[in-house]
């Protein structure tokens, strides 16, 4: 029954808030994390202050985002959130908004394209990839009379996925100003627009050009984002050869953004069990969310990225580098060491040549795996009226073990109502925070019901906002091992925000819509 606030008395009202500060909950605590992980969000819009941030090369800090490149020629930069390590044991989900548009084309194709990567979260200073057709991540061989673009490959590289609109990062090639492994000889239906994996640094092998840096970074898999027939895809085999990739696209399209939208992609990397107690790699999914809203189109779907990845160094001189020779000799076959780092970080990179566009991206998130996901909520009230917002209505936690063949399941049922808390003040706080007093208003929250209640001010006009975090729970078998984690403090989710505006006009009703944002259960 709707409750018509025009004729609410006084002594109702009192009521009413009486019973919200009865029932509201007081401050508590949470466990630290078991695994010592904890999310991590940054629109990257005005972020020039954020310390866990560097940038280098072009790349900018605007009110949009970070702009990697400018929509110009010879353009190269890179964005790392070299502040933040991050565990690897439990896997890891990333996700952030792109976008690429203006700029000239070559031959009908924009350029180049971007990466994000993963390297090991030792390093305090890493040093980018090669520009051009290494996008910041592979490395560039040349001979002497190129000598100034030898570039070494991402320092401590173990993943980069690039967002290829050219279309180079994943080919061989072997010419005087650029040689780098990768797919030869392949006639691609569809050569641009693809989403391509490259694998770890490799090991030095020689000093006559595949030195540190100059190895490895081998291509995982690749596709083409363009159409589902022909020739559109390839992942490498355990023989070193490559086999046509066969899954179909639910819809094609050109990762260049051609309207100017934003769009948004997903990645997960989930360990991959080889039995209950031992894991080799991750399976490896990448999703790409074109329109706004939209269910996101998987482009990867769970590549198997092992700790020891059999490839061919297939652009290799006959004897040199460091001659005038343009003589290829013959490839050789290498295993990679895969390990993964017990730490990780995070970074973005993109690069433009005489094919050029604008790059940028924002909104970055990282959490776990099927970590709780909390969704923004929007409410309206009128002057002196507490107005009540179910808050769970549009999140979600995760139940089940975690596993790419039978992955655990979401709803809004397996949230762990006690683990709720407003606004924290760093993301390794493990106070929970069950009522906040802004000069908008005071936030209260019941664990019992799930409901937020929100009590404005008397000198409250406008718009008032409130963020906040959920989690699941944590199953144990009878032995006490951790079966489903999803109560430890790093399945937290990334906070979502509480909008309540203040009606001036028809003020009869409180009324409450939950506003889904991520479409996607992650």
């Amino acid at each position: 029954m709707k409750k018509n606030f025009k004729r609410l008395s006084l002594i109702s009202l009192v009521f009413a808030l009486l019973t919200n500060f009865m029932y509201a909950q007081t401050d508590s605590t949470e466990v630290a994390s078991i695994y010592g992980f904890y999310s991590y969000s940054n629109s990257l819009m005005n972020a020039s202050s954020a310390s866990e941030l560097t940038i280098q090369g072009n790349a900018s800090h605007t009110s949009t985002g970070v702009q990697l490149t400018p929509a110009s020629s010879g353009q190269f930069g890179g964005l790392f959130i070299n502040g933040r390590t991050f565990t690897s044991v439990n896997g890891l989900h990333v996700e952030f908004e792109y976008d690429m548009k203006n700029g000239t084309p070559l031959s009908g194709t924009y350029g180049d394209g971007l990466s994000f990567f993963l390297y090991d979260g030792a390093v305090t200073s890493p040093t980018i990839g090669a520009p051009g057709a290494g996008l910041g991540y592979a490395y560039n061989r040349a001979q002497n009379t190129y000598a100034s673009q030898r570039k070494a490959g991402l320092s401590s590289a173990y993943l980069g996925i690039a967002l290829d609109e050219f279309g180079n990062f994943k080919s061989k090639r072997f010419q005087g100003e650029s040689r780098v492994n990768g797919i030869a000889g392949v006639t691609w239906s569809q050569p641009t627009s693809h989403v391509t994996l490259r694998g770890a640094k490799g090991a030095a092998i020689n000093t006559t050009g595949l030195g540190d840096g100059f190895t490895g970074y081998p291509v995982l898999i690749t596709r083409s984002t363009l159409s589902n027939t022909g020739t559109v895809g390839r992942v490498l085999q355990t023989d070193r050869s490559y086999l046509a990739t066969s899954n179909t696209l639910s819809s094609v399209f050109d990762l260049r953004n051609n309207a100017g939208e934003f769009r948004k992609v997903y990645l997960d990397l989930i360990p991959h069990f080889i039995n209950s107690t031992t894991t080799d790699g991750f399976d490896i999914k990448v999703d790409i969310q074109t329109v706004q809203n939209g269910t996101p189109v998987n482009v990867i779907n769970y590549y198997h990225y092992k700790t020891s990845v059999p490839y061919t160094e297939n652009a290799n001189p006959q004897t040199s580098d460091f001659n005038n020779s343009d003589v290829e000799g013959a490839a050789t076959s290498q295993t990679l060491n895969a390990t993964t780092p017990s730490f990780l970080k995070l970074g973005f990179a993109a690069s433009t040549g005489a094919a050029f566009q604008q790059h940028i991206i924002r909104n970055v998130k990282l959490t776990l795996p099927y970590s709780a996901v909390t969704n923004d909520d929007v409410a309206s009230t009128c002057k002196f009226q507490p107005v009540n917002i179910p808050v769970f209505n549009n999140d979600i936690a995760y139940k089940g073990p975690i596993s790419i063949t039978t992955p655990p399941t979401g709803s809004n049922a397996n949230i762990d109502y006690s683990t709720f808390s407003f606004t924290k003040t760093s993301d390794i706080d493990l106070t929970l925070y069950r009522k906040k007093v802004t000069p908008a208003g005071t936030w209260t929250y019941n664990k019992s019901t799930g409901i937020v209640t929100f009590n404005p001010s008397s000198g409250f006009t406008g718009t008032a906002t409130m963020t906040y975090t959920v989690k699941g729970r944590t199953v144990k078998d009878s032995n006490g091992k951790i079966v489903e984690p999803y109560g430890d403090t790093a399945y937290r989710s990334v906070p979502a925000t509480i909008t309540v505006n203040l009606k001036t006009t028809g003020c009869i009703y409180a009324t409450i819509s939950n506003r889904m944002v991520t479409q996607t259960v992650k």
